[in-house]
């Protein structure tokens, strides 16, 4: 049975200062002047300020310079400055000089050393050396020198040269840009499909469109690179030295002043801990002369610190990642994916593999999920686990009851909230958790707690800690081996951020043997880049997946980082990250569910060593009341802090963002008042140490451990017989299929289709050789009506009918109005186009049975009489096994009881004694399409649709209920099971 166990490397983040250091914090802050000063005396802590807060540092430097500072500004300055205090004391997530990182590893023995030799890296802004990038891409005599290439995000609309995605900085994305496409811009995008110097397309220009100037052609191709359809190598890559990259590529002396902001920038980083503060001021003027829009450099720390962890953390680790693993619901994707995953076998079935950047189309494809920014799909809310609601409610109201401050997931509850556990677990994950002990001695006897982070888990090895990988070598070498153990291609996913700020920590090297850009100067003839015209997208095994074609295997991409790619990345890098996410068990941190939301009070949340949630408040709503005097605002937190037995020492929290804060202390009250008016959403979370757990292994300073599990296999890449086909024919109004949608109440679908439709299926004329109908709820309820034949004869003769039918219908307040549309089969899911025809015969042949069992009025329920046509659908269609294959196509679940109710009537219905005649009689005028469908399937050697086929039997019979049609399997299936066991035992 696998297991996830830990990886030897463990990323340790830490706050620069011990937590002690946070007493200073504890004033009235009555002297504003006085405490700023007294604050800053502390070079690291001034230094950080500088550091991380261009626009406090100045109003610190007037203070300095004892320039006049208005007063509302000096007490904006002091909540800043303890803000930024406490985090360099409280908090463990980096943040230029404030937290660092270094690398500890697992084993028998604990050891704990820290020096005073940090080392400080400094990078550019990524969106100020964006800034300086572009002008540089305005200047012919900078672009001659480079090489460019098609943006393969690029795509061909109509006349148009379409960019889905315009990466434009701080102010958010232009969701799309286009160009007309003529003669010569369909010249550069042929020739640039690989890197070319800029001179040499110019030229090839010059030869094919003799008639231009040169400087017309320069101005043509400026312009694509201006809106990014052509791209330049200028950009850095994300694994490369940012300014070196540049400055390698400029002409002699264009890069002078960027020369000097990188030896500024090495000259800060050199400098020790506290005593760079000189340096960081010459790194920020010598910015600024090259660009108005200023950003500060990006800083990381590499602690000065030798750690040995003992192996009972990582095994604490490993059973606390079990028990997530098993209290999470296994679905692999968000249902937004579950519900693009339907949608794709609706349209495409299972053998066909359509190209992503055409899936992703509006226009020739499904276009993108609900969810997405460019999509029209309801995003709709899923139902919440009621049952696991109802344990949550138990968990929550009994601490409430009890006056506790904890609830322990024991084995039983554990047992509960696992009810649906496949036993499946995802192959690798990174863990995030606070480790708390009094002491390195404490700690190597097991006297140790763990705290799970704000967010704590990733299903990607290296996520959480990617960023650091340049940082840290045997981390590095760590999570590129885990990644190359994976039996599937793993290329690492890149793109240029629509806010380019963020992709500050998103700088990773290249750990995998694949890189995939989107939108990014790349070769797509590299052997180690995949392209995206390389990819294409199946389903199988239950979910999408991508596959390379030059490389003929599925892949899946990855990012290093913790980028939201739904908020910042172009939408096809979305869209590979989601099924990519999908592949694999769900596994997720602690949750409330619903109730995470609604209560003012959770109780912590422990299983074994570690603490899985911290208990947490949620200030009552008159403590943001701005109108309130101090005194009032105290009172009421204090009257709050006593109802609700809120402690002293908190964590002031928002999303992952958190700062620890002393209640008692007046500053840090006015820090929570001034953050409750910022943000009214803020939690208080209490602080994980106590009861004899502290921080005194990691000399009193917060820290958090990033380790990643793996199980040592992983799921193999699909191996699929699907195929790249060219798109089926839509068939248009006006053309051999009439397509005519008859809006009304679901309601009334039963007697529309039993009482209504007789009459119109009795009129059409012969010239209609196979017509079918189904029902449909999106985007709202009706019947979908196709009828084949002759386009003259269809509009001549059926649509005069269709609409006199309907018209009545309308008349009579039965439908609603009636709309054509553009037919487009299903043609994958049912075959392939030699065995579409053949199928539409059995759309036929069973609307037409479904007309006449709804007109019987037959006396059964619903289900059963959808159960016995399944089973008389499948035993026609011609397979010898027939009984067997509905056994293992739908297995015994969660819908067993609807047999076991109507077990004796159930048998005897799908065993055929005493049916209606009337009823078999349907079945016999619809055996004969089945059975031919069923010969044409076997001999092109295709998987059997009959899932399809029940599916949309039920469509027509039912509808759209699946809680109903999982009834109807599970009676065939218990009533085929059962004759199948009385026959075993007559013999």
């Amino acid at each position: 049975m696998p297991r996830l166990r830990a990886a030897e490397r463990v990323l340790v983040r830490m706050s620069v200062l011990p937590a002690g250091s946070a007493a200073r914090t504890r004033s009235d802050g009555d002297d504003p002047v006085g405490y700023l000063r007294s604050m800053i005396a502390d070079p690291l802590v001034r230094e950080a300020i500088a550091v991380s807060s261009p626009s406090l540092t100045h109003t610190l430097d007037a203070l300095e310079a004892g320039r006049p500072v208005d007063p509302k500004k000096l007490r904006r300055a002091v909540i800043s400055v303890s803000r930024y205090a406490l985090r360099m004391a409280t908090r463990a997530t980096p943040f230029g000089v404030m937290a660092g990182v270094s690398e500890a590893r697992f084993d028998h023995a604990a050891k704990v050393e820290f020096g005073d030799e940090h080392r400080k890296s400094a990078r550019p802004d990524v969106g100020w050396l964006h800034a300086l990038v572009r002008d540089w891409e305005r200047r012919p005599e900078v672009v001659r020198r480079l090489r460019v290439v098609r943006n393969n995000l690029s795509f061909i609309r109509g006349d148009r040269l379409v960019l889905p995605h315009l990466p434009v900085g701080d102010d958010g994305p232009a969701l799309e840009v286009s160009v007309r496409r003529t003669p010569v811009v369909s010249a550069v995008i042929e020739r640039a499909r690989r890197p070319v110097p800029f001179t040499e397309l110019t030229e090839h220009l010059r030869d094919a469109f003799p008639h231009g100037s040169p400087e017309a052609v320069e101005r043509v191709l400026l312009q694509l690179i201006e809106r990014y359809l052509l791209l330049t190598e200028l950009m850095p890559p994300d694994d490369a030295d940012p300014v070196r990259h540049v400055l390698d590529r400029l002409p002699p002396g264009e890069g002078t002043g960027l020369d000097e902001a990188a030896a500024a920038l090495d000259a800060y980083a050199a400098t020790p801990m506290a005593a760079g503060l000189t340096a960081w001021n010459e790194v920020i003027r010598t910015t600024r002369r090259l660009g108005e829009k200023q950003h500060a450099p990006h800083v990381d720390v590499r602690l000065d610190a030798d750690v040995t962890l003992p192996w009972a953390v990582a095994e604490e680790l490993e059973s606390v990642a079990a028990v997530l693993t098993r209290v999470t619901p296994p679905d692999r994707a968000a249902p937004h994916m579950r519900a693009y995953h339907d949608d794709f076998v609706d349209r495409y079935g299972t053998g066909r593999l359509v190209p992503v950047k055409e899936l992703l189309d509006p226009e020739k494809g499904l276009g993108t999920p609900a969810g997405y920014r460019t999509s029209t799909r309801d995003v709709g809310r899923p139902e919440p686990n009621r049952y696991r609601e109802r344990v949550f409610g138990e968990l929550a109201q009994r601490a409430l009851l009890d006056g506790a401050h904890e609830v322990e997931l024991d084995a039983a509850m554990i047992d509960r909230l696992s009810g649906a556990d496949d036993g499946r677990l995802p192959p690798t994950l990174e863990i995030g958790a606070h480790l708390l002990a009094e002491s390195v001695t404490a700690l190597e006897n097991g006297d140790f707690r763990l705290a799970l982070a704000t967010m704590p888990l990733s299903r990607r090895a290296g996520a959480l800690s990617g960023r650091f990988a340049y940082l840290l070598d045997g981390l590095r070498d760590q999570t590129a081996r885990i990644l190359h153990e994976d039996r599937t291609v793993r290329p690492q996913l890149t793109f240029q951020a629509n806010w380019t700020r963020v992709s500050n920590v998103a700088r990773v090297p290249q750990l995998t043997d694949h890189s995939l850009p989107v939108g990014t100067f790349a070769d797509p003839g590299d052997p180690a880049v995949i392209d995206l015209d390389d990819l294409v997208v199946g389903a199988a095994n239950g979910r999408l997946f991508v596959h390379s074609l030059s490389r003929d295997t599925e892949i899946a991409p990855t990012t290093l980082h913790m980028l939201v790619v739904s908020r910042v990345g172009p939408e096809i890098a979305r869209f590979l990250y989601d099924v990519t996410e999908a592949r694999h068990r769900a596994c997720n941190a602690w949750t409330w569910g619903e109730l995470d939301a609604m209560l003012p009070f959770l109780p912590r949340v422990r299983h074994g060593r570690t603490i899985l949630a911290s208990a947490t408040w949620r200030p009552d709503v008159g403590l943001i009341d701005a109108g309130l005097t101090e005194s009032e605002w105290l009172r009421r937190l204090d009257a709050w802090r006593e109802r609700w037995r809120v402690p002293s020492e908190v964590f002031m929290t928002n999303g992952d963002n958190r700062i620890g804060l002393d209640l008692d202390a007046p500053l840090h009250r006015r820090i929570l008042r001034h953050e409750l008016g910022r943000r009214p959403s803020t939690l208080l979370v209490e602080s994980p140490g106590g009861e004899g757990f502290g921080t005194g292994w990691s000399n009193g300073r917060a820290n958090e451990l990033v380790v990643t599990l793996s199980t040592g296999s992983s799921e193999p890449p699909v191996r699929t017989p699907a195929t790249v086909r060219s798109r089926p024919s839509a068939h248009r109004p006006g053309g051999a299929w009439l397509f005519a949608k008859l809006y009304a109440s679901a309601d009334r679908h039963a007697e529309l289709i039993g009482r209504r439709l007789p009459a119109l299926r009795a009129a059409l004329p012969s010239s209609v050789d196979r017509w079918f109908f189904i029902r449909y709820f999106d985007p709202e309820p009706h019947l979908r009506l196709r009828f084949h034949g002759s386009p003259d004869r269809l509009n001549a003769e059926v649509l005069p009918l269709v609409h006199d039918w309907a018209d009545g219908l309308c008349q009579a307040g039965l439908a609603r109005t009636l709309v054509l549309d553009t037919y487009e089969p299903e043609v994958e899911r049912y075959g392939g186009p030699e065995a579409l025809e053949a199928a539409e015969r059995v759309f036929q042949a069973d609307s037409e049975a479904v007309i006449e069992q709804l007109g019987l009025r037959l006396p059964l329920r619903p289900e059963l009489l959808a159960a016995a046509n399944y089973v008389d659908l499948v035993r026609a269609f011609g397979a010898p096994d027939w009984r067997d294959w509905f056994l293992h196509a739908y297995p015994k679940g969660e819908h067993h009881a609807a047999f076991q109710a109507i077990r004796r009537t159930a048998i005897e219905v799908i065993d055929g004694r005493d049916l209606d005649p009337r009823l078999t009689a349907t079945w016999e005028r619809r055996r004969t399409a089945v059975a031919a469908y069923g010969q044409v399937i076997r001999s092109l050697n295709r998987r059997p649709p009959l899932p399809a086929l029940l599916h949309m039997h039920h469509n027509r019979l039912v509808g759209a209920a699946p809680d109903a049609e999982g009834a109807s399997y599970a009676i065939a299936r218990g009533a085929l099971q059962a004759l199948a066991d009385r026959d075993r035992h007559a013999k």
